[in-house]
């Protein structure tokens, strides 16, 4: 089992490509990404985005590239993070009607965190 970090990234989300810029800082480093959860935060267009990604000697480049990207508020590496499979509540069972394997959602509860910001360590 490979291990993996989880990152948010707290953003004004403007387009979609704002999206695919985070994807690809880090697949241009070759840092495969497992699993994307993004939410709405207020009604100005905040937007949190949790990335699991693969541990990669490239992380923290990758990271750092990240926290320079328009629009990017902050960057966390979240440590010590549980992840609860929402399967595993029932929550969706009621909407599939069958356990599915593909669609699988995770709720990190987060630890403690490294914050990065304009490629600089903040907070």
């Amino acid at each position: 089992m490979t291990s993996e970090r989880v990152v948010r990234v707290v953003c004004h989300y403007r387009d979609a490509s704002l999206l695919e810029r985070v994807i690809a800082t880090f697949r241009k480093l070759l840092i495969d990404i497992n699993w994307i959860y993004g939410r709405l935060v207020n009604d100005a267009g905040l937007y949190e985005v949790y990335l699991g990604v693969k541990d990669h000697h490239n992380f923290l480049a990758a990271v750092l590239d990240l926290s320079k990207i328009v629009n990017v508020i902050r960057v966390e590496i979240l440590n010590n993070v549980d992840l609860i499979d929402l399967r595993d509540k029932g929550i969706f069972n009621d909407l599939m009607h069958t356990r599915s394997e593909t669609f699988i959602v995770y709720i990190p509860q987060i630890g403690s965190t490294k914050c990065y910001s304009w490629g600089e360590e903040c907070g």
